[in-house]
């Protein structure tokens, strides 16, 4: 399908849709991504025509689709979420926990009709809670995002910035319905495919996207002076040093600082850091308008609830990361975005290439993020099966998510070689990571083997042994997690 008209028909669609009163089995599921009016910007794009600009190093088209999809999902929207009024496309759609939350309804030992419908109504209807969590990747491997973090060493500070990370994950129309539909988010289900001897869950439809944003929150008694936010600023890929290693390269280590004047609704001029946080100043002071935000009031407190944190009114939420996935590939498209101080500037693992991609209809705030891109886990690109690791890494990641990945993290590791100087180079830790190579290893385990884990940076087939025992899960580890935490309860009552 390809997008037809503008952003405002999409729009009339769906509140002629939300006109219709609603059954009980029909929970609204949000907005779709709306034609951002990007030229040569297509959703879903072909397979075929991405494939060919992966083969082809073709990185115009390739960051043009990537900045396309933001455009899209940051576009204002007609609706009200979370008490946000004109909410952007993404703000609209149904998270993880809403589907939990309605898989749970519609699986119980005796549910009525009436209860069902009312779970399904306060997943969708403005009872619904965004349900921001501390990062649950991390919190897998014992990091808990929440807690408060030492300042790092070496930094002699007179500020300490808040280095704490809220999370969320949700879905687009598509792939929510497609997850309800499904009941992919129900061990039963998941088991029984494995049962049948199915090696991998259905297949989502093209237009699925997942996404995974990721909110500073703005607490009023953090504020210096009654005035400003301190945070740390991302200063780009680090060396690899043995003490990265071993303790990731967190928030709590990045050397600088930049300030949000929470007084100053509009954005700023500034494209600074305070390198020392050493103080606040113009160069490295930026205003809320700088950030895709939420203010907290008291009529949406309650919508944004965050595990291990008190929101409260006069709080403010800043959008500073999201990963993006979609399934117009049989391995995903994978972008990630977060936010930086000068944008056409960016650090890695985003590039000034990908920032001049930037197009005319991304406006503010959503122009300040930056991108990090990649449709393959090496280069040259390597077929779904029968592939190899002999090229370059491909590394995609997000500073927000994964930098702080030590090397313990990860449980499935392979060396790419590089068939020109047959030197092999071994991803270890979460800035040496390709979004595709650890979402491919998302799978449920029925066996007796180990299973499957995260993974840094190389190639690997959907047929590959380590997937003996499993169901993989389609790229999405949302998917496996939720299955796996009943898998585990499950175990434990027994």
């Amino acid at each position: 399908m390809k997008h037809h008209g503008n952003f405002s028909a999409y729009l009339l669609a769906s509140l002629a849709l939300l006109a219709v009163p609603a059954q009980a089995s029909d929970p609204d599921y949000g907005v779709p991504l709306p034609n951002p009016a990007i030229p040569d910007y297509v959703f879903p794009a072909p397979e075929t025509a991405l494939l060919t600009a992966v083969n082809n190093a073709d990185t115009a088209a390739i960051y043009r689709h990537g900045w396309g999809l933001w455009a899209s999902l940051t576009a204002p929207t007609s609706q009200t979420a979370y008490g946000i009024a004109n909410a952007p496309v993404y703000l609209t759609w149904l998270t993880k926990q809403d589907l939990v939350n309605m898989s749970t309804a519609t699986t119980s030992a005796t549910p009525s009709a009436a209860t069902a419908g009312a779970t399904r109504a306060a997943a969708s209807g403005p009872g619904r809670s965004l349900g921001l969590k501390p990062l649950s990747q991390l919190r897998k491997f014992g990091i808990d995002s929440s807690a408060p973090k030492p300042k790092a060493a070496t930094r002699a500070a007179a500020v300490t910035p808040d280095t704490q990370i809220f999370e969320t994950v949700a879905y687009d129309p598509t792939a929510a319905k497609f997850i309800n539909d499904n009941k992919l988010f129900v061990l039963s289900t998941i088991q029984a495919l494995y049962t049948a001897g199915q090696a991998e869950i259905p297949t989502f439809p093209v237009t699925a996207v997942s996404i995974k944003p990721v909110y500073k929150i703005i607490s009023q008694s953090e504020l210096i002076g009654g005035k400003y936010y301190a945070m740390p600023a991302w200063p780009g890929t680090p060396v690899v040093t043995a003490e990265i290693v071993a303790s990731g390269y967190p928030e709590s280590s990045w050397p600088g600082c930049v300030y949000v004047d929470v007084t100053n609704p509009g954005a700023s001029t500034s494209t600074g850091i305070d390198g020392t946080c050493s103080g606040q100043s113009a160069a490295s002071t930026y205003g809320l308008g700088d950030f895709i935000n939420y203010a907290v009031t008291s009529s949406n407190v309650a919508a944004f609830n965050a595990e291990g944190y008190n929101v409260s009114a006069g709080d403010y939420l800043l959008l500073m990361a999201m990963h993006v996935t979609s399934r117009e590939m049989s391995e995903w498209t994978w972008q990630t975005y977060f936010w930086t101080p000068a944008p056409m500037n960016p650090p890695l693992p985003s590039s000034d290439a990908i920032a001049s991609a930037q197009p005319a209809a991304l406006s503010m705030p959503a122009a300040h993020y930056a991108m990090s891109i990649g449709y393959q886990m090496i280069s040259p690109n390597q077929p779904i099966n029968g592939g190899n690791n002999d090229g370059k890494p491909v590394v995609v990641y997000n500073p927000y998510l994964e930098s702080g990945f030590n090397a313990q993290v990860f449980s499935v590791s392979r060396p790419v070689t590089d068939p020109n100087t047959g030197v092999a180079w071994t991803g270890q830790v979460g800035v040496e990571t390709n979004c595709m190579t650890c979402h491919s290893l998302a799978a449920v385990n029925f066996g007796t083997g180990s299973g499957t884990g995260y993974a840094t940076t190389f190639y690997i087939g959907r047929n590959d042994p380590i997937f003996a025992g499993t169901v993989q899960t389609d790229f999405l580890w949302s998917i496996a997690d939720v299955v796996s935490s009943q898998q585990t309860a499950s175990a434990v009552k027994k």
